[in-house]
């Protein structure tokens, strides 16, 4: 009873350490149109299970319940902001990832349950 205790608890952890590294990337090199005036304007659409609403972002898998919806929180280089970072120019983002709930909430603690969207920024030339 003990040994499949072991297996049971064993098994558990792998799982949830599989778990930990999903991050999701646009499926080739991020190209930013020049057009594009707001970083939603870069993420909609372009990463799957991701759903912009308004200046809020969900991703799935990162809710609260169903009437109670946790939003994605941003790092952008370091800094945490939970609002939209409107002040970033499109045209100045190096690279995006985004953490599912599970991993986010590792990293970045409970404020991060609804996912986090990591924002790299190109240096100053």
């Amino acid at each position: 009873m003990k040994y499949k205790l072991n297996l049971l608890l064993i098994a558990l952890m792998l799982s949830c350490g599989v778990q930990n590294e999903r991050v999701s990337k646009p499926p080739s090199k991020l190209t930013i149109s020049p057009g594009a005036t707001s970083l939603l304007q870069v993420i909609t659409g372009r990463f799957p299970g991701v759903t912009v609403i308004g200046d809020k972002v969900l991703i799935r898998g990162g809710s609260l319940s169903v009437n109670n919806q946790a939003y994605a929180i941003y790092d952008v280089e370091g800094n945490i902001y939970t609002d939209f970072p409107s002040f970033i120019d499109p045209q100045m983002v190096k690279s995006i990832s985004i953490l599912k709930s599970l991993a986010a909430t590792n990293k970045y603690g409970g404020i991060a349950r609804g996912g986090a969207i990591v924002i790299k920024l190109k240096a100053n030339q």
